[in-house]
């Protein structure tokens, strides 16, 4: 009789991997990441490496198990730029957060920059969270559909937190986002 159980169980969780792995990530997503990625059953990429450095407070650089570099764009959230108030200090927020950290990297698509658009998470904590937390970026609500619902409403309730607390960039009157910043210096 446990013969008879364990083939049927077998059978499931073979049939559950496959699964899995029948959801097929973007061709290009998928080749700008670590051969070792693994792909979810919503398809998205699962990768891991260690964070090598920071270009401001919403864009990183991991290392790869196959010591390649991959550019990453933290999902759901704009940090301010680099020449906009708080940009070197959301720069440095994201530096101490992450810097030389082994971080999982959940990939979603790139970007036209050709930049990997993924939810980082370092000691077991959403790093784009944190930085909404800190004042150091808005929720890029503009892109919000492309998050989990659990996703939005965490941004969204951390943004709205930081605001009251006047935490970060939040301790201006009137904080420009960086999407409208960016539109003003073209």
């Amino acid at each position: 009789m446990k013969k008879l159980l364990i083939i049927p169980l077998s059978a499931l969780l073979l049939a559950a991997c496959i699964d899995t792995f029948d959801v097929k990530p973007d061709s290009k997503l998928q080749s700008q990441l670590p051969p070792d990625a693994k792909v979810t059953g919503d398809g998205h990429l699962l990768a891991s490496g260690r964070v090598v450095s920071i270009s401001d407070g919403d864009t990183l650089t991991v290392l790869g198990a196959n010591n390649q570099r991959y550019k990453i764009r933290l999902q759901g959230i704009d940090a301010p730029e680099k020449n906009q108030p708080y940009g070197q200090k959301c720069k440095e927020a994201l530096m101490m957060a992450t810097a030389n950290l082994p971080v999982e990297v959940e990939a979603y698509k790139l970007d036209r920059y050709g930049r990997i658009i993924a939810k980082i998470m370092a000691g077991g904590k959403d790093v784009a969270l944190e930085q909404i937390n800190n004042g150091c970026g808005w929720h890029y609500t503009a892109y919000a559909k492309e998050q989990s619902a659990a996703d939005q409403q965490a941004y969204s309730a951390a943004q709205k937190q930081a605001k009251k607390s006047r935490k970060g960039l939040w301790r201006d009157k009137q904080p420009t986002a960086p999407w409208d910043f960016r539109r003003q210096q073209r």
